[in-house]
């Protein structure tokens, strides 16, 4: 039987963090949520996700900052992380890719879509789907 895996959805906007946890529970994952950049720093330290679901527009601190700093920890360097922006420009992409994102997804996303490429990216999830 293969384990939950639990993904861990960061955004500052309350009804895209319910679409998003509604439904990744609904595809059979475990979400945690953020709605900070501090905060999931935080979880990704003491809960250790399989994935991070990952705003770039975020206030006090950026999406870009966050995943900077989670590549630089060894503890959370390993956990793909899905940036997810409505800004479709080469540079943001580029940034993303630059700090070590495994995929930048827009916004507005289809949630079918979204799911696909979660499962592209979880490490040894070829034989669980």
């Amino acid at each position: 039987m293969a384990t939950k895996r639990t993904i861990l959805v960061v955004d500052d906007e309350p009804d895209v963090v319910t679409l998003l946890e509604t439904t990744l529970t609904g595809e059979g994952f475990d979400v945690l949520t953020a709605y900070d950049g501090i905060s999931a720093l935080d979880i990704c330290n003491t809960e250790n996700p399989d994935l991070v679901l990952l705003d770039i527009m975020m206030p006090m601190m950026s999406g870009y900052e966050v995943l900077e700093q989670l590549k630089a920890n060894p503890v959370t360097q390993d956990i793909p992380v899905l940036c997810v922006s409505s800004a479709h420009t080469p540079e943001a992409r580029a940034q993303s890719f630059r700090l070590g994102a495994a995929e930048l997804i827009k916004k507005p996303f289809f949630p079918k879509e979204l799911v696909a490429q979660i499962r592209r990216h979880l490490p040894g999830d070829d034989d669980i789907y």
